[in-house]
């Protein structure tokens, strides 16, 4: 039987690169089609190439932060962006909220956490 996260495609956007790899593993092998950014300059060029189902956006990063990634990417009327952090501030998740976020996911989380997140937003 087919899994139904065949074909979704996700893009993940943090710097941190040893939860890149256990994010792009994880979502994997819940059969979605996942590519991964380490910054969020290299976030937009991806999002001017390619239309995302998901895109899981990292808040601090080095340089520019998720806020300035929501800013600045041309994200497709159905891609769902989902803030990450480890750090629950209320104005940061407000302000992802108003650029566009559907919702977000406190670090650390593990794979029942982030499926039952995309799941959520999916609908």
């Amino acid at each position: 039987m087919p899994s139904k996260n065949k074909q979704k495609s996700i893009l993940v956007l943090d710097d941190d690169k040893n939860l890149l790899d256990a994010l792009a593993t994880m979502l994997e092998r819940c059969d979605f089609d996942v590519s991964c950014a380490n910054n969020a300059k290299c976030g937009i060029e991806m999002v001017k190439k390619k239309t995302y189902d998901f895109v899981l956006v990292d808040y601090r990063m080095p340089e520019n932060d998720g806020i300035w990634f929501m800013k600045n990417a041309k994200l497709g009327k159905k891609t769902k962006a989902v803030l990450m952090t480890a750090y629950a501030n209320r104005d940061v998740i407000n302000r992802m909220f108003d650029l566009g976020a559907c919702g977000y996911v406190i670090k650390p989380f593990d794979q029942d956490d982030i499926i039952r997140h995309l799941d959520f937003y999916a609908k």
